[in-house]
This record gives structure tokens, sequence and C-alpha cells, in this order.
């Protein structure tokens, strides 16, 4: 099977979060990842988004979200979000600041750059053994 991509660029609003979760879903189940790595990886590039939606524009007039997918052989998943806003550097705020340990809890591995906005890229193993089987 070649390899599959799904790309979007969307304004920065907090309403797009869910369609853009709900098209990463729908490239997964075509995909046929498993329904619970599914869970996991929509709930690490949730945080991811979350972060650009919420933080890179603030301040400043709305750009762009980008969310980028793309399976290797249905082996990984590779998903980046990135904005063209400001990263920003909180104080501690207590029951916040959870997103990228959360993201790397549940990705085999994440990279984030921060110069030219921010974009945070993750890979998923998403091989499973049901999926083996039906090969």
């Amino acid at each position: 099977m070649d390899d599959c991509e799904l790309r979007i660029s969307h304004v920065a609003t907090l309403e797009c979060a869910r369609p853009l979760r709900h098209a990463l879903s729908a490239f997964m189940i075509a995909l046929e990842v498993d329904s619970v790595l599914c869970e996991d990886v929509l709930t690490a590039v949730g945080e991811a988004l979350a972060n650009a939606l919420e933080h890179a524009y603030k301040g400043h007039e709305l750009g762009n979200v980008e969310l980028y997918a793309k399976d290797d052989d249905r082996k990984n998943l590779f998903v980046a979000v990135r904005d063209h806003g400001n990263f920003i550097v909180r104080d501690e705020n207590p029951g916040r600041g959870f997103g990228l340990p959360i993201v790397r809890a549940i990705a085999q591995s994440i990279l984030v750059d921060r110069t030219a906005g921010t974009h945070v890229q993750m890979t998923f193993d998403i091989f499973s053994p049901a999926q083996a089987i039906s090969r």
C-alpha cells in the first residue's frame, strides 16, 4: 500500500478543533488503525491542537493552524501540528501545562520546533497484532 497523507490548514479558532480531530479520526479509520490506538492518537494530537489554538495568536491577528498526518506502510503514523504564531512561556499555573507531557506519554517520539511559530511533530506506532492477522 502506498503511503497515505492528510493535510489541512484552517484559521486557528477554537471551533476548528473538533472538525480537525474528526478528519484525523476518519483518516485513521481509513487506515484501519485499532480503535484504542485511534483514541490515544486523538488525545495526544488534541493536546497539541489545543495549545496552538489557545495560545499561538493570542493578542495578535489570527493565523492558520495546520494538521498533517502520514502513515508509513501502516507501521507508524506521523502527525504534525503547526502554527505561525508566538510561543509563550507561561508562569506555572496549577492545573495547567499538562498538554506536552500527555503527548510525550502517548507518542513514540515528539519533536517541538519553536523557530517559526510552533511545530509539534509526533510519531505513533500504529502496528498492532490484530492488524498483522488481517494482512
